[in-house]
């Protein structure tokens, strides 16, 4: 690639990794950040990234990446130590993220990601990152019934939105603290026990259900 064009890809990339974090994902236009990035030809998202979604998905790739490496590596450490616990898994979901939360570039992914979280359409397909590995560890400490509540994505969205709400901030000088309570919080969320009236409301849902073509669980 010619350094001109290497140039204004990484000017795009810039320029769309500043604007999804502050203004949002789905807010920025592909014509504002082209703009932002000092670009001229209209087209130049398109011949760099395809569309919009190929855009977004090379903001994420390094970060994403970094994340997943250092939550492979500590459950590789997890496994090797033998000494199974639950707050230990939270841990491992929460550290790799917050570890982001060290640098400028960081903090924007972290607003990024946690955007990506909420609107993931793709709960339950598994892509073979360091998150699926990550569930399969959890499975066995969560209470009986609970699965279906998909608590291990209700931990990984409030850590995910609590990590960019701090990444929104300006940069703390200690966040061990603020940490060390997510990773509390994500333990809870995990083995946060089924309530009698949440059961008497699933065995309603499941009643209605063959009555309702296509019904699934939420």
């Amino acid at each position: 690639m010619a350094p001109r064009t290497e140039n204004a890809r990484s000017r795009l990339l810039e320029a769309a990794q500043r604007l999804f974090a502050e203004q949002g994902v789905d807010a920025v236009s592909l014509r504002g950040i082209i703009r932002e990035a000092g670009v001229k030809h209209a087209t130049a998202v398109q011949y760099h990234f395809g569309d919009r979604e190929g855009l977004l998905a090379a903001v994420m790739e390094d970060d994403y990446l970094r994340v997943d490496t250092r939550r492979d590596a500590m459950l590789e450490q997890y496994q090797a130590e033998g000494t199974p616990g639950l707050r230990a898994l939270a841990a491992i979901l929460v550290r790799p993220l917050a570890q982001e939360l060290r640098d400028p570039r960081g903090r924007l992914f972290l607003q990024i990601y946690a955007q990506m979280v909420l609107r993931s359409q793709q709960v339950h397909t598994d892509t073979g990152t360091s998150i699926w590995r990550w569930r399969e560890y959890v499975d066995p400490f969560l209470p009986p019934g609970t699965s279906y509540l998909h608590p291990r994505f209700t931990a990984l969205t409030f850590a995910a939105v609590e990590l960019a709400r701090r990444a929104a901030e300006p940069a703390h000088t200690d966040d061990r603290l603020f940490v060390s309570r997510i990773i509390d919080v994500v333990a809870a969320i995990l083995e946060a026990p089924v309530s009698v009236e949440t059961g008497r409301l699933q065995l309603e849902r499941e009643a209605q259900m063959p009555r309702r073509a296509g019904g699934t669980v939420a």
